[in-house]
Parts: C-alpha cells; structure tokens; sequence
C-alpha cells in the first residue's frame, strides 16, 4: 500500500525536477509519483507517535501536549514544544477531517532556526547533485562551525556558503564535483568565484577550529571519470582505460593543469581512439570545462599518448 508522505517533494534525477513521492509501507521504497523511479530504499519513519497523556481520552481537559527529540542531529540545542490543536477546532475545517492533527511547532533558538534554513538548504542542494548523506551531513556540520565562528554575518550569499560547504565535504569524502557543478544548484547567483571566495574564508578562519572537516582531500583526475563518462554514455572498459591513463599521467608526468581539465582531455581522447562519434563539445556539455581548454589539453597530452595508453 502506497500513500503520499505528507504531500513531501523530493528531486527525481530522472525527471530533472523535483517532483511528488509516494512511500510503499511494504517495501520502504520512495518513489516519484512521475517516472515511477524509486528514490529511497528501506524508508524508516521516524516521526513519535501521537499519544493522549489524558486519562479522558475524548474530554475537554485533555492534554494535547507531548515532547518530540529533534530528528537532525546537527540541531540538537533546540527547544522544541509541540501542541496538537483541540479536536472541535479541527472539526470546523471539513479539510481538517482528512488530515493529521494540527500541529504547531515553537521554536526557541533563533540560531537553530536559522541552521535549519541552511540545512534545508543544503540537503535540497546535495539531493540535486545526487551526493550520498555522508557528504551531505559533512556540509551540515562545517556550515555549523561557520555560525559557531560568527562567520555567517560576513556572507553576501548564502547560497554560495552552503556550495562551498558541499565543494569541501565532496573533496573530503573522494568524491569531487567541480565548481561549475556546485554553481548549477545555487538559487539565484550561480557565480562560481563566490563560492571560491567563500572557501577561502572558511579555510582562513577555520582551518584549525573545523578539524577533519578541513582537512582538504587531494583530488585527482582519476575521481572525475566514472561520473565524466556515464554522462557521456561510455562502457565500463573505456572507463577503466581512461581512469588507466590518470593515474599513469600522475604517477609518470607533471602537468600542471587542473584535474577536471585533465579528466575531460582523457576522455575524449579515449573516445577519439574507440572511433566514438563524440565530439569535444559533448565532452564540454559532461564535464563543464570549456571546448578549448579540453581541445589545449589534448594537444599537450598527445605527445605522452604511448605511454598512457601503453598497457
């Protein structure tokens, strides 16, 4: 049996959207009321129950308060009180007789509810990117640092903050995306040299205070390729020969040139020598680096091209 979650919206990546989800009790899937595509396995409910503290269950007198724990571990100062409003009061509203009690939620710290915006935020932002909840709570937890330091009054944009937090938890975890990628889910100015100056703040002013959350993972070219190629539709072998080919040019060479760059001129290398019919613009649209840096970087990595693609 299948029922709305509470007419909750999640993005579907097929449908490139967010869109409605039903939860299967029977299964625990998520699945987009759309495209049928399942978002979520083994879906756990973790709402508390509602329970009547009252020994006259229907009576006037009842007491409709109950204490609810805070479900996000990264909000764990706040003060929450729920009321459920009383039953006649719902009654007026014929709506109301179809849906759950009326709740209302106070919240005491303002700070919480500013971290819960963010944390929204965030999360909307991860799901967009298609980032797994490790890198998702990293980002929680570093952008909780920044307003534990105060730092939050200094930001222009938000939204860059939380991409910056994503861009670093991503690096952290060995799962890189590119500046251009982060800058694709910002809301209203997608500028990818706000978010580089929002790292570099946070790298400035929290280096030490942030811990493992700042030790800033190397990112190779090697990371980019299985997400470059799927993009790009290629088979698995030609993605295992161009991740071959990054770590024979690290261990072997030194071009200086940034990893996403080098990861997009392997590729379409590699499809150039599969006599694939993808052109440097199609590896451009996967990778979001530009036609002629692509083009530029194979003309350099052409000279090695014997020894990375000699095994």
């Amino acid at each position: 049996m299948c029922s709305v979650a509470g007419n909750e919206q999640c993005y579907c990546p097929e449908c490139h959207r967010t869109t409605v989800v039903v939860v299967d009790h029977a299964t625990g899937d998520t699945i987009c009321t759309e495209c049928a595509l399942v978002l979520e396995e083994r879906y756990i409910d973790e709402t508390s129950e509602w329970r009547t503290f009252s020994d006259a269950g229907s009576g006037e007198d009842r007491d409709p308060n109950r204490v609810g724990g805070c479900s996000d571990p990264f909000l764990s100062h706040a003060e929450l009180g729920t009321v459920v409003a009383p039953a006649k009061r719902q009654a007026k509203d014929t709506a109301a007789a179809a849906s759950p009690p009326h709740v209302r939620v106070d919240s005491k710290s303002g700070q919480d509810s500013s971290l819960a915006v963010a944390f929204r935020a965030i999360s909307d932002m991860a799901d967009r990117l298609q980032l797994v909840a490790t890198i998702r709570d990293r980002a929680k937890e570093l952008f909780k640092k920044m307003e534990e330091a105060k730092l939050c009054a200094r930001v222009r944009n938000r939204d860059a903050a939380y991409a910056a937090c994503l861009h670093i938890a991503c690096r952290n975890e060995g799962n890189p995306r590119t500046l251009k990628e982060l800058a694709s889910v910002m809301r209203d100015c997608q500028d990818k040299k706000e978010i580089g100056r929002m790292e570099r703040i946070i790298r400035r002013h929290l280096g030490e205070e942030a811990g493992t959350a700042m030790e800033m993972g190397v990112v190779r070219a090697a990371d980019y390729m299985s997400r470059f190629g799927s993009r790009l539709g290629m088979g698995k072998p030609e993605v295992r020969e161009a991740q071959r080919a990054a770590q024979t040019l690290e261990d072997k060479l030194d071009v200086r040139r940034n990893p996403e760059s080098i990861a997009a001129a392997i590729i379409y290398m590699v499809v150039q020598r599969a006599g694939a019919q993808t052109s440097a613009r199609d590896v451009s649209k996967a990778s979001g680096v530009a036609e002629a840096t692509i083009k530029e970087a194979c003309k350099e990595l052409s000279q090695h091209e014997e020894l990375l693609f000699s095994s």
